[in-house]
């Protein structure tokens, strides 16, 4: 099961990757994040163009904003392009699944699990898990600590820097920071405890199955193939590459797998939906950024929104510096 494109849609899992610790510098070890004082206005500035898939809701009289991102990224892309730009600057507030300032982020996704339900999902995979953890120069107890699914999950991102993705860069996070400048509220779409739920596998047995599988993909390097891949479909606004996802990500392929994808993408749609309708009746022009897989499948939330009254219609993205 390849965790990675669904579990990023936790802005948390910034917070937990850093609470495993620092990897230890080693000329073998996963690139770390670049800082403020590291980066290079050049390499920031070097291709600045609209990225993600951006939709214009109307409803009443009044627009806002809806965005799918990812949740990691790589310097070249932190800049918004043009048209994302202008309507943050045009809206009122900025819609998150999470919060990247809640304090409760840490506490809720490091807090323990099921101890006994978790050593059952892991018997037999702690030293191969750890082995990889020691790969990618993390510590591996403090990874151990984590949640199963969790635990995959930390692996898969921490992996991810080897091609230049980073979760410190994620596009909400950049999106955040955009917003905190100009003064304007942040909301978050759900809270940390159920992003955490709609996370964690409904049984043990699918979680076994699942953690099983993400493990065989970080391990045979599927996973860093597929998210990849994934990653240039959004940063190219490849709309239908993204949606034909399943069929090319080697990870549909066990009924738990496709019991997963309805989890945490599809079931968690409505109730986004429901809460951004909200939104909208407080009178506010928002700016919602969803991760971008909550835009495909049969309840993707242009859909949705269109199903709740709003005219939906998709802004192409402007190339370079073209307006």
């Amino acid at each position: 099961m390849h965790l990675f494109p669904f579990a990023r849609a936790l802005l948390g899992s910034v917070a937990f990757l850093l609470a495993a610790g620092q990897a230890v510098a080693q000329s073998t070890c996963p690139p770390p994040a670049p800082t403020l004082e590291t980066l290079k206005p050049e390499q920031v500035r070097a291709d600045v163009r609209d990225r993600g898939f951006l939709w214009e809701l109307t409803r009443d009289g009044r627009k806002s904003w809806l965005y799918g991102t990812v949740h990691v990224s790589r310097p070249e892309w932190l800049l918004p392009g043009r048209r994302v730009q202008a309507a943050l600057q045009e809206s009122e507030v900025l819609a998150l699944e999470l919060d990247p300032g809640d304090p409760e982020l840490v506490r809720i996704f490091t807090a323990p699990g099921d101890a006994a339900r978790e050593a059952r999902v892991m018997a037999g995979l702690q030293p191969r898990l750890a082995k990889v953890a020691e790969r990618e120069c993390l510590p591996v107890a403090k990874l151990a600590a984590m949640r199963p699914i969790l635990q995959v999950t930390t692996l898969g991102l921490q992996q991810s820097r080897r091609d230049g993705f980073h979760p410190e860069l994620a596009v909400d996070a950049v999106l955040w920071g955009f917003m905190q400048r100009m003064g304007k509220p942040v909301v978050a779409l759900e809270t940390p405890a159920a992003q955490l739920e709609a996370l964690t596998p409904a049984t043990e047995a699918d979680e076994r199955v699942l953690v099983t599988r993400s493990l065989e993909e970080i391990e045979s390097g599927a996973d860093r193939r597929s998210m990849r891949r994934l990653l240039q479909a959004w940063a190219d606004s490849d709309l239908p590459a993204l949606a034909s996802y399943e069929q090319w990500c080697e990870c549909m392929e066990t009924p738990q797998e496709q019991r997963y994808l309805r989890r945490i993408n599809d079931e968690r749609n409505g109730p986004i939906a429901d809460r951004l309708l909200a939104l909208h009746g407080s009178g506010k022009r928002f700016f919602a950024a969803v991760g971008a897989l909550h835009m495909t499948g049969p309840q993707a939330l242009p859909g949705l929104l269109r199903a709740r009254g709003f005219e939906v219609r998709p802004v192409p993205p402007s190339r370079g510096n073209a307006p």
